[in-house]
């Protein structure tokens, strides 16, 4: 495979712009399409939600018992700033590869087998250097094939059936982060033997969609050598020239972090906002995901296909965010833990409604079909920044302004703002 380089000058000039894979090339069967692409999600988020929660916690713990929360907190940090950078940058790459066997195809084969190699090194591990590199070398190979991944829809689906697609990635990473915590829970005593079952799985999941979905060889624009400043500087998207997608960022932002301000702080709402005691709190923080569920699943069934029918994705995403605004203010009128299953059940619906439409509407803003692993990426940054930021952004917001009160306040807020920045969007319906 050898990459090639598109400049920023090159997006206003139609003339100059390979025509997209998608209309070059009949796309695959839609069920085989489907299966593949919950599969391989399935299969990543598996490991997303197994990895932090579960093995690389008790791994830790093993490793550094009496300082394992601020060790685990520093290891994930690093991991975390690895992918953040590693989604953008393997999109942006797998944009610009050509070859026999298409754009995609060489990244995700290669980031699921490295990905899964480094999970099992990282069950190896005896000490804490060794533990932060094994895990950022994983996280940085993953998004290496999460990139792609996330251009499969922009590539091989027309925009009408886009929320069908964007449903089926939902509940794929739903069912794969419950389920891998649920499967993990079951290695805690046998650690190197986790990692190296969710190392196969991976591998196993990414086979499965690369065999029923096999992608058309990729030839190269005559002319267009890589170049490393012009690479570079095609992660610039500029608002003014595409303020479409600049919206969207801007609102999946918002919205993702005023979520993560209330959710990674849950247990101490509980705690010290409602004055429970410390084991109540933990009893009722696993009661209230339960609680989330049941319709957070049924809205990534409905809402995706429902928005297909309609034509339209922006009153979905407005709407769940209206209604996570909704859930969030319960917490801080009625301020009892009745209000917090209210919460859960409503943040549940929202969530699940926003996960099933949103990136349908991302893939509509898109600057460049042959750039869409590269702009996915970019747009990754507006999931990934503000989940890291939250608590940071939380504890701030609780020492300046003072209290809980007011983080339920932000948080309304920045949901609330987050809506408003999806109706300036225009070629989105």
């Amino acid at each position: 495979m050898t990459p090639r380089s598109t400049g920023p000058g090159t997006e206003s000039t139609a003339t100059a712009q390979p025509e997209s894979p998608a209309s070059k090339t009949r796309a695959p069967g839609e069920r085989r399409l489907l299966t593949g692409l919950m599969a391989n999600s399935i299969a990543l988020y598996a490991i997303y939600g197994a990895v932090p929660a579960v093995l690389l916690a008790n791994l830790v713990a093993d490793v550094d018992p009496t300082h394992k929360s601020t060790s685990l907190g520093i290891i994930s940090a690093i991991g975390a700033f690895g992918a953040m950078l590693a989604n953008p940058i393997a999109g942006a790459l797998s944009d610009r590869t050509y070859g026999r066997f298409g754009r995609r195809a060489p990244w995700m084969a290669g980031g699921a087998l490295l990905g899964g190699l480094s999970l099992i090194a990282l069950g190896l591990g005896n000490n804490l250097l060794w533990i932060g590199v094994a895990w950022t070398l994983a996280q940085i190979f993953l998004n290496g094939l999460q990139a792609p991944l996330t251009a499969v829809i922009p590539d091989r689906t027309p925009e009408k059936r886009r929320g069908v697609f964007s449903s089926a990635a939902g509940l794929a990473q739903m069912l794969g982060a419950v389920g891998g915590i649920a499967v993990a829970a079951g290695f805690a005593d046998a650690l190197g033997l986790g990692f190296a079952v969710f190392g196969v799985l991976v591998v196993i999941g990414t086979a499965i969609f690369l065999v029923l979905n096999k992608e058309p060889a990729a030839t190269a624009p005559q002319g267009d050598a890589f170049r490393l400043k012009t690479f570079l500087a095609g992660f610039w998207v500029s608002p003014r020239r595409h303020p479409d997608f600049a919206w969207a960022f801007a609102g999946r932002f918002l919205l993702v972090l005023g979520y993560y301000c209330i959710s990674s702080y849950q247990l101490y709402i509980l705690d010290d906002y409602l004055d429970l005691t410390r084991d109540r709190a933990n009893d009722l923080v696993p009661l209230l995901s339960v609680a989330m569920l049941p319709g957070m699943i049924a809205m990534i069934v409905i809402s995706g296909p429902w928005s297909d029918r309609v034509g339209r994705r922006k009153p979905f995403v407005i709407a769940s965010s209206i209604g996570m605004a909704v859930a969030l203010a319960l917490p801080l009128i009625l301020h009892s833990e009745a209000s917090m299953f209210a919460y859960a059940v409503v943040v549940g619906c929202a969530f699940g409604m926003y996960m099933a439409v949103d990136t349908a509407l991302m893939t509509q803003v898109l600057p460049r079909p042959d750039d869409a692993a590269k702009d996915m990426g970019v747009l990754n940054i507006a999931n990934a920044l503000p989940q890291a930021l939250a608590p940071a952004v939380a504890a701030g917001v609780i020492g300046v302004l003072g209290g809980y009160r007011s983080l339920f306040v932000a948080a309304v807020v920045l949901v609330a703002l987050g809506a408003l920045s999806i109706l300036p969007i225009r070629t989105v319906r």
